[in-house]
């Protein structure tokens, strides 16, 4: 009977043991793939939180990762030298780390630091987050400064977008970064407004730059400068699915100019508000002769007017008519007013009868009476007058 119960009991310790140590490998949301790559997924709990990333994480880095890919987090802020610590004497300088993945974490707040010791990193992946890089009160501009071997950036949803500054500070970022080998620059849905000159030139600096990601923004104007021709391996922009009602001329000029040094240019435009007037023409004359490669171009429809729906590429000159707005409702706006100015006049007129009628009755009488005396002196004077030898 002893032995039995110390069975139970040992067993019972025993399992104890498992489970503690069970909920500790699992509680823990990082995977070792390699030695080379951390994997930390946290499948929407709160493992990967700001603790986490605080405290946790530097004891998981080792100098010899390649990859480092830590998503579906908790936190706000990536700390300086959030993964590893290059200027001081016993830090980790992540000279081997080439990718570095932080989707979907709701990171708000990036110090200018933060990536500054991964001198090697190709990759850097900060897409589906909500970065306020408008309200950095230290005005950094050199988050991308220490990574000049960078080829890949994802930003695609990765900024707060209740307002549209976070555009304009970015690119003073843009500004200030080496971007000589980026190849890819992703920032879809960013509720970006416009591409104007400024972002334009920063745009002009990556010499290296091949594809251009700007889809599902709110872009209704574009200012592609003419610097930006000379990005002789730029093979695709997309820009599907933001709000153009046509393409200005210097765009088309320098995308016939990107043509000339690459065949293979493509030029993604589905998905816009396209105006079907007369200010489409010269866009509907491009689409049908330049040699860039306009994605579904034959996909292209009016968003609105009489041509609602009708593919761009079919329409005819007769049927791509502008009425002007500002003659228009100068016009009406002038027979508006006509009409209502007769219109009081003959009030007032009705008004002025009827009030004074018997008034006007006897002027007009006496008016009758004068020229009545009038022709009767006049006719009585001819009557009385003497005959000459003419008569």
């Amino acid at each position: 009977m002893g032995n039995h119960t110390c069975v139970q009991v040992c067993s019972l310790v025993f399992l104890i043991m498992v489970s503690f140590l069970t909920k500790g490998i699992l509680s823990d949301p990082c995977r070792p793939i390699t030695n080379q790559i951390l994997w930390c997924n946290g499948t929407g709990n709160s493992d990967i939180n700001q603790t986490f990333i605080d405290s946790i994480l530097k004891n998981k880095i080792t100098p010899g990762l390649k990859e480092i890919h830590i998503f579906n987090g908790n936190f706000k802020e990536l700390p300086p030298n959030a993964f590893g610590d290059c200027a001081s004497k016993h830090g980790v300088k992540l000279n081997s780390l080439t990718e570095l993945v932080l989707s979907n974490n709701k990171i708000t707040t990036i110090h200018g630091k933060t990536f500054h010791c991964m001198p090697n990193l190709q990759k850097l992946f900060l897409d589906n987050n909500r970065w306020e890089i408008h309200k950095d009160n230290k005005n950094h501009t050199g988050y991308f400064n220490n990574l000049p071997n960078l080829v890949e950036l994802d930003l695609t949803s990765a900024f707060f977008v209740a307002e549209g500054l976070h555009i304009i500070r970015f690119r003073q970022v843009l500004e200030n970064s080496s971007f000589s080998k980026l190849e890819t620059l992703r920032l879809g849905n960013n509720n970006m407004q416009f591409v104007d000159d400024a972002f334009g030139k920063a745009l002009c600096t990556m010499d290296s730059l091949k594809h251009v990601n700007l889809q599902l923004n709110s872009l209704f104007k574009l200012a592609f400068t003419h610097c930006f021709q000379m990005s002789k391996y730029l093979e695709k922009i997309d820009l599907s699915n933001n709000t153009l009602s046509t393409l200005d001329q210097r765009s088309m000029d320098v995308f016939d100019f990107i043509r000339e040094s690459n065949e293979n240019f493509t030029v993604n435009l589905l998905g816009q508000q396209w105006s079907c007037d007369c200010n489409i023409k010269e866009f509907r004359n491009w689409m049908q002769n330049t040699k860039v490669h306009l994605i579904g171009k034959d996909k292209y429809v009016c968003h609105d007017g009489a041509n609602f729906n009708r593919r761009i590429i079919h329409l005819t000159d007769a049927e791509m008519v502008c009425n002007d707005p500002g003659v228009d409702s100068s016009v009406q706006a002038g027979v508006v007013v006509m009409i209502v100015l007769f219109v009081l006049i003959a009030v007032a007129l009705i008004v002025v009868v009827v009030l004074y009628r018997s008034r006007l009755t006897s002027f007009a009488r006496g008016v009758r009476k004068s020229f009545a005396r009038e022709n009767h002196v006049q006719y009585s004077s001819v009557d009385n007058a003497p005959l000459t030898a003419e008569a």
